[in-house]
Order: C-alpha cells, then structure tokens, then sequence
C-alpha cells in the first residue's frame, strides 16, 4: 500500500514540476466533456478473480483561471469477468466466468504542460465507487440458474498520466490510470489499471449559452 501511495504523490510531484514550466494557451476558459473506452486490469492477488473486459468512461475537462491546472470530475464504468474465489455460504455453488461491474464517480484535479497542439498531464483524487458481484442462485426443483448480484459502497482513490492532441475542435486523447479500492473484494485488496483512449469536445460555447440564459 505504501508503495502505491508513494506512486500516486510521484505523479503528482512530475505533473506540477511540469506545469510550472510552460503556459497552456489551448484551454483558456475551456470546458470539455471527455468520452473514453479501454479496459482495466486488475493487479496483485485479484487478477485471478477480475479478468478485463472492454469497458468506458465520461468526464469533463474543466480549465481553471491558472490555465494550467484544471478539474477532471469523471466516471469509470469498468467491466471484468468475475471468477469467484472464495465460497459464500449464502449460496450453495461458486460462480466462475460471470460479470462484475465497477460504477467509479471520481473528483480529481490536474495539471497539464502544452506542447504546441500536444498537452500532456497528470491528476489524481479521490472518489466512491458502487461494486456489483455476481452470484449464483440455484434452484435444484426448478432446474433453474439464476444470476443475482451482491452490490457494496468504497471509497477509492485514483491517479494517472494521459495525452492529448488537438484536431480542430477537440482532442484526441490516451490515458493510463490506478484505482484503487479501498474496500476488499473477495478478501483481496483491489487496485486496477485502467487505460482509455478517446475524444475530449469542446462545449464551452454550450456552457456559456446555458450561463447566459441562467443569468450567470
């Protein structure tokens, strides 16, 4: 844990040093809403019981008046195959080969170093995460198999690095990232790599109109 943690504030420390060098001059003011598929990889002891699946994620870009900072509100909706591990005594057979769901809703900020129509940067914060599990439910008078699911709350924390490029009115753009769950799954610790790559569009002009018509 303490390695991961050191990890997370190494981003952290790299993204600062890196904004501190360069003015962003492509962000000013900017909002953009982010859209993203990838997968993620679960590391350690759980890779044996989450399997990667395709999965997305949706965010916004959100520039702050230092142009170099900004605010990454965004979602995970991560999908594993699910081999079950450890027997719950709830129900009488283990599932193996099912489908479990992670619904990750972050609040990270950021910092980011413009290199002509090429951005690179770093974020982190934390976030809550609602997990769905899947189990077994069998009914030997029915001859019936049905899939039901075991849903808890965590707390999470994630951090990362990405790219992004302009094309006209918005970016292309690719992302590594870690979460980390800071509830076990399955008696094991949960800590995934997450990575996405995708489009970043520019609604500024939206959210102007929408500030405008509210009389903001």
């Amino acid at each position: 844990m303490r390695k991961q943690y050191l990890l997370f504030l190494s981003i952290w420390f790299i993204g600062n040093a890196m904004a501190q060098s360069e003015m962003d001059s492509i962000h000013h003011r900017k909002v953009f809403v982010t859209s993203g598929m990838g997968w993620g990889f679960a590391l350690g002891e759980t890779s044996d019981l989450l399997q990667a699946k395709f999965s997305n994620s949706l965010g916004l870009d959100i520039s702050l008046a230092d142009r170099c900072y900004f605010v990454y509100p965004s979602i995970d909706f991560l999908t594993f195959r699910y081999n079950q591990q450890v027997h719950d005594p709830d129900y009488p057979y283990d599932l193996d080969r099912g489908r479990s769901n992670f619904y990750i809703l972050n609040l990270a900020g950021g910092i980011r170093k413009q290199l002509d129509k090429l951005n690179i940067y770093a974020f982190g914060g934390p976030g809550v995460g609602v997990v769905v599990e899947p189990r077994a439910a069998v009914s030997a008078a029915a001859s019936k198999v049905t899939i039901e699911t075991s849903v808890h709350i965590t707390p999470t924390l994630r951090g990362g690095v990405g790219a992004d490029y302009k094309i006209g009115g918005f970016f292309l753009f690719v992302e590594m990232g870690w979460l980390h769950n800071f509830r076990h799954i399955q008696q094991r610790p949960v800590n995934v790599l997450s990575t996405y790559g995708g489009l970043k569009t520019d609604v500024t002009k939206l959210k102007d109109n929408v500030a405008r018509v509210m009389g903001l």
